[in-house]
């Protein structure tokens, strides 16, 4: 939680430190036991056997990552269909009668309040909000307590209740999103195997020191970066990187404006 808090640049920043403190020490501490020359004669089959181990640890990771980026996407894409949908239902309230169109209008801002003020806060922290639970509990009230006869017009009324209902799964699946990261073990699986990588490039070594310690950098570095980035994506609305809520501050406005007019 403490890198996804840190802005982007800070955490590259700290990772790049964190990469040359291993690699730097990583091969002193080889190079205590071993020297270059006892190192070289192991190339050739250190070679074969890290070539066919990095390919398998490349899939892990590859399929980690794809796997997250459509998740962190779709989290998004969930995030969209949300507003869409309050704002569709907000629109089609005002063909209601008055006392219906200013209730479910009312509710619905109180609702996309309660998300942008205090859900996304909570769901930072990997929580839920009470408030917006509220909120939205007293949006389905007030609908289901419109008569849908005396709201005149019952196309209208089914097309918001379809609305509502879509509104309501964006939330679930929003929180779905939020919840579902990645097991520990697969977590455990990518980090043994990214410190076994390791393991691996410190048996090959170059005459020259400064050259190897560059390309051990790099590949530390690299390595740290995509577990870096599985996190970001495994956490969509928590840290730096998280999904935006501005989008809810935009249709609040807009909600606020087209209501305090309705008054």
């Amino acid at each position: 939680m403490f890198l996804l808090n840190l802005p982007l640049w800070a955490a590259l920043l700290l990772l790049l430190v964190i990469a040359v403190l291993i690699s730097h020490y990583g091969i002193k501490l080889v190079h205590k036991f071993y020297k270059y020359e006892h190192l070289k004669e192991s190339h050739e089959v250190s070679g074969f056997i890290f070539n066919a181990y990095g390919l398998l640890y490349a899939v892990v990771i590859a399929f980690v990552i794809y796997i997250n980026w459509g998740e962190y996407n779709e989290a998004q894409r969930k995030v969209y269909v949300e507003i869409n949908s309050a704002s569709n239902l907000f629109h089609s309230a005002q063909g209601f009668n008055d006392s219906a169109k200013k209730l479910v209008m009312a509710n619905l801002i109180a609702y996309t309040e309660t998300v942008y003020f205090d859900d996304f806060n909570a769901m930072e922290k990997l929580n839920r909000s009470e408030k917006n639970r509220t909120a939205y509990d007293s949006l389905w009230d007030s609908f289901l307590r419109i008569d849908a006869q005396a709201a005149g017009n019952q196309i209208l009324y089914d097309h918001c209740l379809s609305e509502l209902r879509t509104l309501s799964e964006a939330r679930r699946m929003r929180y779905h999103y939020m919840e579902n990261t990645i097991p520990i073990v697969i977590w455990v699986v990518m980090i043994v195997g990214y410190f076994i990588a390791l393991m691996f490039a410190y048996l090959f070594g170059m005459k020259y020191k400064n050259p190897y310690l560059i390309l051990l950098i790099a590949f530390t570095y690299i390595n740290i970066l995509m577990l870096y980035l599985i996190l970001v994506l495994d956490y969509p609305f928590t840290g730096y990187s998280a999904i935006s809520k501005e989008p809810y501050a935009v249709i609040l406005n807009h909600f606020k404006e087209v209501f305090s007019a309705i008054k």
